[in-house]
């Protein structure tokens, strides 16, 4: 039996491995950001911008939202070796299938496609690499939801840090190499998709952890689990891309530019919070199967821990946003920076959400329900978007964003409740927000009040010390947590 000391140590190695693989990912997007705007012009960033949302909303109609079965049955299937390799292999079948037909239908009906989904970009070449780039991405989100589910954190990681290197490489080459522009940027991606999921097929096959078959019986208990969480992907993907027809509407593309440049470092503060839920989830999954003895004080300490932790990446976004936008990026983007405390606490009030929506999808009946809390949250979002919008521009988006997420996050932990209180408290969740948006908002004082347009090396300075702060504090909230962690990895590697 897995002891809960070590339990707990793997669940925050293994956030510690996503949430590092995340960050490097993105610090490395960041830094190819000026390189890129000199060989795409604002035409091609609003096409791939385009494409891209379409892939992510679409991603989750062509695979039915399997990719959140893959993470659950794994542990219902894991005791049972060929079943779970039957079960991989039907998974993936079907979701190529379903691409490639998706793919062909748009194709047909072309003229529709490219009028109503792609706001009148040319078929041929783009939409279509966009459509054969779709089933690919989903082949890509299997295999990694297959490594998350069996806690392969590092595997996991590395495969995202060789896919990321692979796609510079491409993007370098045929943008920058070729100036093929926005083409460029989609035959990057295609192909970099084609090769990981070669890599899958290969890599799976080898170690006979996958047999490719279409078993109907195990297809249809993963559809009847899958189906339901669709109107929660699909809402939120929707909300966002209205969200952004109104600010371009209301304001300027200028404006929506500003924003997302803004929405690319807020994002990093989800990215993080995604990679600890991918270690939390399936361990949490773990920890509900066995009903250890004191499972929910163990949950409930390493919860406290994980929060805490991924509030310094919070508050370290938040407050270094400006140096690097106002460093590195032209002076029509330094505005952004502005931006980037809000969108952080959003996804701020969305750390709730993460560990409490966990629960409704270990059990099965309570996924199906998922859709009340989404799909609440993303209509408020889009009318309070169509009312704050027109009045306050970009901050209205925010200000619709936070409204509805924290609506989203109340109907989450309501119907989470109903099934079972797995020892989180809201008050550690609040307590955790206060603290976040109090050193966010220490931390900014001198660069709202002297130095919003200028890098100073002594704002620079108080900031460091304002994060070592945070440190010392959250080491001081969760000092029996942190000790338990650090006891448990000196003996073992005095063991070693």
């Amino acid at each position: 039996m897995e002891n809960k000391s070590s339990s707990g140590r793997k669940v925050l190695i293994n956030s510690i491995i996503y949430s590092c693989s995340g960050l490097l990912l993105k610090c490395f997007s960041f830094f190819l950001l000026p390189l890129y705007t000199v060989y795409l012009t604002t035409e091609d960033y609003g096409i791939n911008s385009v494409i891209t949302s379409f892939i992510s909303t679409a991603s989750f109609i062509v695979a039915f939202s399997l990719f959140s079965a893959v993470m659950r049955f794994y542990v219902d299937l894991k005791e049972e070796p060929e079943k779970l390799k039957r079960f991989y292999g039907t998974i993936s079948l079907f979701v190529f299938f379903s691409g490639t037909a998706f793919a062909v239908v748009l194709t047909i009906f072309r003229q529709f496609t490219s009028k109503y989904l792609f706001s009148g970009i040319d078929y041929y070449p783009l939409i279509l690499v966009a459509l054969i780039s779709l089933i690919f991405n989903c082949e890509y989100t299997i295999f990694d939801n297959i490594l998350r589910s069996q806690q392969r954190a590092l595997k996991s990681s590395i495969c995202s840090i060789i896919y990321f290197f692979v796609s510079v490489a491409l993007n370098i080459f045929f943008v920058v190499g070729l100036k093929m522009g926005a083409l460029g940027t989609l035959l990057a991606s295609l192909i970099a998709y084609v090769l990981y999921t070669a890599y899958f097929v290969i890599e799976m096959s080898v170690t006979h952890t996958i047999k490719f078959c279409m078993d109907l019986k195990l297809l249809k208990d993963a559809l009847k689990y899958s189906i339901p969480i669709m109107p929660h992907n699909l809402s939120t993907q929707i909300a966002l891309f209205v969200s952004k027809l109104l600010i371009s509407d209301v304001g300027s593309l200028a404006d929506l530019g500003v924003y997302s440049v803004a929405t690319q470092f807020g994002n990093i503060a989800d990215t993080i919070q995604c990679y600890v839920d991918s270690a939390y989830g399936p361990w949490l999954y773990e920890r509900l199967h066995n009903k250890e003895n004191k499972y929910k004080k163990t949950i409930r300490q390493n919860v406290k821990l994980l929060i805490a932790v991924i509030g310094l990446f919070f508050v370290g976004i938040s407050l270094f946003a400006q140096d690097y936008i106002v460093l590195f990026l032209q002076k029509s983007y330094v505005g952004a920076w502005m931006y980037v405390p809000m969108i952080v606490s959003v996804f701020a009030i969305k750390t709730t959400y993460y560990f409490y929506v966990e629960i409704l999808f270990y059990y099965k009946e309570a996924s199906r329900k998922l859709f009340i809390a989404t799909l609440t949250g993303s209509v408020l979002n889009i009318l309070l978007s169509a009312i704050f919008i027109p009045i306050w521009s970009v901050y209205g988006s925010i200000l619709a964003d936070a409204i509805a997420m924290l609506v989203r996050v109340i109907i989450v932990v309501a119907i989470s409740r109903k099934y079972e209180d797995v020892g989180l408290g809201i008050r550690d969740f609040v307590i955790n927000f206060v603290i976040i948006e109090l050193f966010i908002f220490m931390g900014l004082i001198l660069s709202i009040m002297k130095y919003q347009t200028t890098f100073s090396i002594f704002n620079f300075g108080y900031k460091i010390v304002v994060a070592f702060l945070y440190v010392i504090m959250i080491f001081v909230m969760n000092r029996e947590s942190a000790m338990v962690l650090l006891a448990n990895f000196k003996e073992k590697r005095k063991k070693k």
